[in-house]
């Protein structure tokens, strides 16, 4: 299924706890056409804001944020922020939020294929910078990784999971109950549906285009 023979580098690797994957595959009728789709998925992709208009089961929000965790609107770039609003039962001490950092971006273009890949950790909360707890239901060590890779004339779009532990270490007792909650039903399958629906969405946005 893998497209990209160095996916070891992208990907971080598994170690522990729970793992999740969701595939799109597309093929187009020639090369042009599917470098074309490769950029407008890029273009999706890199714009956070957007990715609950994406999902064609819409869940999650998401809004990208600065360093302090104030909103902001642009092509997502490293170290950047980005504040969850899942459903159910919010973060107590983060607003009602979860948080996730930029913590890595690859973007790697040749004759041969088009790569680019974004991936995502747990951190605190920016705008509590006093509290270091992890603000989000799995701990810091779990990771989300999306990818998209054009090879001649197809685009494979991937979310990766890794090293998903449920988070229930902070100091916050309240914290600590949501998080298990929050975080048992997403091993037990009901974080699925939110990624797959925003992998098919952004498939599906460039099949039509």
């Amino acid at each position: 299924m893998f497209f990209f023979k160095n996916m070891k580098n992208i990907i971080p690797e598994q170690k522990e706890g729970k793992k999740l994957d969701c595939f799109e595959s597309i093929d187009f009728e020639n090369t042009e056409i599917a470098s074309q789709a490769f950029d407008l998925a890029y273009t999706k992709l890199v714009h956070v804001n957007y990715w609950y208009e994406l999902a064609e089961i819409p869940a999650t929000t998401f809004q990208l944020t600065d360093q302090c965790g104030l909103p902001i609107d642009r092509a997502v770039q490293l170290h950047d922020y980005i504040r969850l609003n899942i459903p159910g039962p919010g973060l107590p001490s983060g607003d009602g939020y979860d948080w996730v950092n930029v913590v890595n971006i690859i973007s790697n273009i040749t004759q041969e294929y088009k790569l680019f890949a974004l991936t995502l950790k747990p951190c605190p909360d920016p705008q509590h910078k006093e509290n270091k707890d992890t603000a989000h239901f799995f701990e810091g060590i779990s990771s989300s990784t999306f990818l998209i890779e054009q090879r001649r004339n197809s685009i494979l779009i991937q979310y990766a999971g890794r090293n998903e532990i449920i988070n229930v270490e902070n100091e916050n007792l309240g914290d600590n109950i949501r998080n298990f909650i929050v975080g048992l039903g997403a091993k037990m399958g009901a974080s699925y549906p939110q990624w797959k629906s925003l992998i098919k969405g952004l498939a599906n946005s460039i099949r039509k285009n």
